[in-house]
């Protein structure tokens, strides 16, 4: 099996209709997206309805950004640019979209040929509250944030990095769809095959427009365009 791999889209649009793309002409079995799917760019609506609109998702979580708009914006500290990001983005979105988004379960646990996958945006305490996710990921803080979770692979974002690292279980990261920073026009994603010889991962890195996303983010009037721009698309003011 040929499994499409994505989380961090943070309402990226063109990268994510560029990934899409890749995976459609890889003929893919299934699709599994961890999270963050909204928050950050200018396309909430559009990022959503992408989302659910495609075919054979076989699982989808809920990350942070998502919990803002269902649990309120009290569950992470944030700036008051932050905050008012989240607020501007809530009016874009439909009902549909929303009701979409608190449908999202935390993790959900696939198995698969044999194989048990365990899918989430980071770590989740027992009371449902998150473990925060180091920013580089190392095996001894891997096995400490998903340690208690019995799976052979633990898929799962939040940190924008790209690892697959294996211990207890083998945990992959495919890196950031939709907040490229240095990387700038690079759309990550991942593909996980799976069949009779065992499970391998494949880093995707698919080019989209995104001097197209940036004069966007520069005509819409919107809370810490600035502060975005610089920390997640590398780009000075």
């Amino acid at each position: 099996m040929k499994i499409g791999v994505i989380t961090d889209i943070h309402n990226n649009f063109y990268a994510l209709q560029a990934v899409l793309q890749h995976f459609e002409k890889e003929q893919l079995d299934g699709i599994i997206c961890c999270g963050d799917i909204v928050s950050i760019g200018v396309y909430p609506e559009e990022t959503v309805q992408a989302v659910m609109q495609i075919p054979d998702m076989l699982a989808c979580v809920c990350g942070n950004h998502e919990r803002y708009h269902t649990e309120g914006y009290g569950i992470d500290a944030m700036s008051s640019g932050e905050l008012a990001q989240h607020k501007w983005e809530s009016r874009l979105l439909s009902k549909s979209s929303l009701d979409f988004i608190a449908s999202l379960p935390l993790s959900q646990i696939l198995e698969i040929m044999g194989y048990k996958i365990h899918v989430t945006h980071f770590g989740i305490k027992e009371n449902n509250d998150y473990v925060r996710l180091p920013k580089f990921g190392e095996i001894g803080d891997m096995q400490k944030i998903f340690g208690s979770i019995d799976a052979d692979v633990i898929l799962h974002g939040h940190n924008h990095m790209v690892y697959d690292i294996q211990g207890k279980s083998r945990y992959i990261n495919p890196g950031s769809l939709g907040c490229p920073a240095e990387d700038r026009d690079i759309a990550r994603a991942g593909i996980l095959h799976i069949d009779e010889q065992g499970i391998s991962f494949e880093n995707v890195r698919v080019k989209y427009d995104v001097i197209k996303t940036l004069e966007d983010m520069d005509s819409f009037d919107y809370p810490a365009k600035d502060f975005i721009k610089k920390i997640f698309y590398g780009v000075d003011a």
